[in-house]
C-alpha cells in the first residue's frame, strides 16, 4: 500500500518532528552553501517540508536561526533535568551539568559555529530570544553554584560571573576546534575544564 502523503494540516500538527526536519535540512544548507546563498524555498524542498508549513515556522532565514538556537537550548536542557534530578550532590550535579553542555555542543557543534558566524544577521527580536534562552542555560549553572555556596561545599563566588566562565570555557571547543582537535579528545578536554572550574570554586576534583 502506497504511503499517505501528509497534507499541509498533517505537517503542522506534526509540530517537533517537523520542526526538527527544517532545522536539520537548514543546517545543512547552510554549511555546505552558505547561509546568503541558501533561499527558504531550498530548505524547504530539502527538508521535503511543504513551503507552506517552512512559512508557518518562519517568515525569513534569521527565524531559522532562532530556531536552530532554541534547539540545541532545549536539547542540553531536557538531558540536563533527567540527568540530575536524583542528585544532591552539587559537585557531582556540577560536573554532570558541564558534560552534558560540552557534549551537545560537540554533537551540534556545525549548528553551534552557525550561530557565531551569522548572529550578527539576526532581527532584533531573534536576537532578544537567543540571548534570553543563553541566560536560561547560565541560569542552570548559577543555580547549581548557589546551591554549592548554601551548603558550603562552593566557596563564595560571583555566581553569575562563574556561570558565563563555565559557558565561554564550553563553548571554546567549538569556536577553537581547529586547534585543540590535534591533542586532545572531547573527553580529555572536558576533564581539564572541570578541574579548572571545580578549582575556581574551591574544590578539590
Amino acid at each position: 500500500m502506497p504511503k499517505k502523503r501528509l497534507t499541509v494540516l498533517d505537517q503542522i500538527a506534526a509540530s517537533d518532528k517537523v520542526r526538527k526536519k527544517i532545522i536539520d535540512a537548514a543546517s545543512a544548507l547552510y554549511a555546505r552553501k552558505g547561509y546568503g546563498a541558501t533561499s527558504i524555498q531550498e530548505i524547504s524542498e530539502t527538508a521535503n517540508v511543504a513551503l507552506p508549513v517552512t512559512y508557518h515556522y518562519v517568515k525569513k532565514k534569521s527565524g531559522i536561526m532562532r530556531l536552530i538556537m532554541e534547539d540545541v537550548l532545549n536539547i542540553f536542557q531536557e538531558s540536563l533535568i533527567e540527568e540530575i534530578k536524583d542528585i544532591v550532590d552539587p559537585v557531582e550535579k556540577l560536573a554532570i551539568a558541564v558534560i552534558l553542555y560540552l557534549r551537545v555542543l560537540d554533537r551540534q557543534r556545525e549548528k553551534v559555529l552557525l550561530l557565531y558566524q551569522k548572529s550578527s544577521s539576526l532581527d532584533r527580536s531573534s536576537k532578544k530570544r537567543i540571548m534570553g534562552l543563553e541566560v536560561q542555560v547560565s541560569e542552570i549553572f548559577s543555580t547549581i553554584i548557589k546551591e554549592g555556596i548554601a551548603q558550603g561545599v562552593f566557596k563564595t563566588v560571583d555566581v553569575d560571573l562563574m556561570a558565563y566562565n563555565i559557558l565561554m570555557l564550553s563553548q571554546m571547543w567549538i569556536l577553537k576546534h581547529w586547534h585543540f582537535k590535534n591533542r586532545l579528545t572531547l573527553d580529555k578536554y572536558i576533564d581539564h575544564q572541570l578541574v579548572i572550574i571545580m578549582d575556581a570554586l574551591g574544590v578539590n576534583y
